[in-house]
């Protein structure tokens, strides 16, 4: 029954982006891409590069989008502290996390009870005075 169903549909095929760099002094690196945003690429290879989007070129293949960055020695290495430095940064933000305080949360408006205050004890004057 499930195999007559199934009959005749294909499977669909994984999309991975992929960035490529290529340097100035011949070495490559082929990392898989793992978030994209307006300003920059985030993709794990040999290392983890952050690579400004404006830099790449692109190109669509049959598992998905090839990302092209060709660079001088100094960019990578750019690349690979940028992105170090984004983690650290992600990191620092999850570990320093404070909760607030509760007794700012949980702070009474003086303002309001006395005024609150103010008008029972007239209530009450006006009350005993009848």
């Amino acid at each position: 029954m499930f195999g007559i169903a199934n009959r005749g549909r294909e499977e669909m095929p994984v999309i991975e982006d992929t960035l490529i760099i290529l340097s100035s002094s011949g070495r490559a690196d082929i990392a898989r891409v793992e978030d994209i945003n307006d300003e920059r690429i985030l993709a794990h290879g040999e290392v983890e590069y952050s690579v400004p989007i404006g830099d790449v070129s692109s190109y669509v293949g049959r598992r998905g989008r090839v990302f092209h960055y060709p660079a001088i020695e100094e960019n990578v290495t750019d690349c690979k502290r940028i992105a170090a430095l984004e983690r650290s940064t992600v990191l620092r933000q999850i570990t320093m996390f404070e909760k607030e305080p509760m007794e700012a949360a949980a702070k009474l408006p003086i303002g309001k009870m006395v005024m609150i205050g103010a008008a029972v004890l007239v209530l009450i004057i006006m009350l005993a005075v009848k």
